[in-house]
């Protein structure tokens, strides 16, 4: 049986800003889209698997942007509680082409400090780790909203925790109000020996790899002009608040790598961080396949 391994040293952090400043070399050019003051091509996913095909409208838009200078030097940036700019950039790693064939955009769940859309809670303690809080997950992640810093498009049911049902399907949720992301690994096909949960799992493991490369700064810079946008996404002034002492403990100061928190109504028990783009986590939970983007300014408790 194959099996993808994972070096668990592959793996860091980046401001919002240094991310989104990383290019790969490559030019896939597509359509041309205007407004935000664009009016350069769009470039898709110009990475090692570039975009196969034009920037397609089911798709997660790209929004145009020149290519970037390499990496510049790490800038600590204080941004606000909201983590806009951080969930703009850590959600470009989804337009990596091969982590968008892997991952399942619709077993979506996306949580606010008072709703989570596409899932329920699960009221009963897991008895193992790894192990979130979440039932089965039906939102569905359909791409960020062209040139506009705001919003992210979906297609979820409103659930007011644990299990309260709202009767609203949200289309869009803005940024500002996301806690967390949650994003599934498609089920993969059995294969001569290979049982379908085992092609999974190993799917999975491949994300894991792919997710550490790109968050390790310049190594393998796997950014992309995905959900760019020429407006200015900073929070306000009045909006920023300091996250570094937690981001301090739980990345830098973390050598096992395995994180316990609590944000809004999400539970995360024992899973791996992976590394963090500015204020927000990426991390990885083995037992249900699935990964996550936290906004370190919504955790309310550590374990």
């Amino acid at each position: 049986m194959n099996q993808t391994t994972w070096n668990p040293q592959s793996w860091g952090s980046l401001t919002a800003e240094e991310f989104a400043a990383q290019q790969c070399s490559g030019t896939a050019t597509s359509s041309t889209q205007t407004g935000c003051g664009c009016h350069k091509p769009c470039t898709c996913n110009p990475c090692a698997n570039p975009c196969p095909t034009p920037c397609q409208p089911t798709q997660m838009i790209c929004c145009c942007q020149p290519v970037a200078a390499p990496c510049p030097p790490v800038v600590d940036v204080e941004e606000g509680c909201c983590c806009k700019q951080s969930f703009r950039a850590a959600l470009q790693l989804l337009c990596n082409s091969q982590l968008a064939t892997l991952l399942d955009f619709n077993q979506a769940a996306f949580v606010t400090d008072t709703y989570v859309a596409g899932a329920t809670i699960n009221t009963t303690p897991a008895g193992t780790t790894p192990a979130d809080n979440l039932n089965t997950m039906s939102g569905s992640f359909r791409r960020f909203s062209p040139c506009n810093c705001d919003l992210l498009e979906i297609s979820a049911l409103v659930n007011t925790p644990p299990e309260t049902s709202t009767g609203v399907t949200a289309t869009q949720v803005p940024l500002c109000q996301l806690t967390a992301v949650a994003l599934q690994t498609a089920t993969a096909p059995a294969s001569g020996d290979i049982t379908s949960d085992q092609a999974t799992a190993n799917n999975f493991q491949t994300i894991q790899k792919i997710l550490s490369q790109c968050l390790n700064p310049c190594t393998n810079p796997c950014s992309t002009p995905c959900g760019a946008c020429a407006c200015s996404c900073a929070c306000s002034d009045d909006e920023c608040c300091c996250a570094a002492g937690l981001l301090s403990t739980l990345s830098q100061s973390n050598l096992s790598r395995k994180v316990t928190i609590v944000a809004g109504p999400l539970v995360l028990q024992g899973v791996t961080l992976l590394g963090t783009v500015g204020n927000v986590l990426v991390l990885a939970n083995s037992t249900n396949n699935r990964i996550y983007f936290v906004c370190v300014n919504q955790i309310q408790f550590l374990g």
